[in-house]
């Protein structure tokens, strides 16, 4: 018995020990704490909507009303990203769905009829209930060029005019074009 109870206060001892060990290896290990830069640069925010317009790449005849969204990044004073938003109503979700596919097929047939692969822009369609919504996005200027201006009611000839413009002259570029902006610094 007195070598069960020997080997019973070694394995508490060791115990004891092991548990005693991890504790200072814890409370007095060294601490890696990572961070990113913080970006000295201003953000803003030009956001334009109007309603219906014309020449829309993404126009319809079906829709009971459509807005249409820019909504476009400055990194400081530069052009950063830049979104397109379409927002259909009809009468039915069965219109918005034959809609959704009339407009998506348009999308793809021109980008790749223009060799542009159709996933460039990440386009998004959603159908809720009777309302349609699709979105494209261009994760930076380099994006826009002669094919894919359209989406963002850019004239194929200003395209190096608008990606020198100030957040101001956008302002102004989008009001001309029956938009309403508002920017947000």
């Amino acid at each position: 018995m007195k070598n069960n109870k020997s080997v019973l206060y070694i394995v508490i001892a060791l115990t004891f020990i092991i548990v005693a060990v991890f504790l200072w290896l814890l409370i007095n290990g060294k601490e890696t704490r990572t961070s990113s830069e913080k970006s000295e640069e201003s953000i803003s925010v030009l956001h334009c909507k109007a309603k219906g317009i014309e020449d829309a790449f993404f126009a319809s005849t079906t829709a009971n009303t459509i807005e249409n969204e820019i909504k476009i990044t400055f990194r400081g004073d530069k052009i950063d990203k830049i979104f397109y938003d379409y927002n259909g109503v009809y009468r039915s979700s069965e219109v918005a769905k034959e809609d959704e596919t009339k407009l998506h097929a348009r999308y793809n047939l021109y980008m790749g009829e223009n060799k542009i692969e159709q996933d460039s822009l990440s386009p998004s369609y959603s159908i809720t209930n009777s309302k349609l919504h699709i979105t494209l996005y261009a994760d930076n200027y380099g994006m826009i060029n002669s094919v894919t201006s359209v989406f963002f009611f850019i004239d194929s000839d200003r395209i190096g005019d608008y990606g020198k413009s100030s957040i101001d002259e956008l302002k102004s570029f989008y009001e001309k074009k029956s938009f309403k902006c508002e920017i947000n610094e």
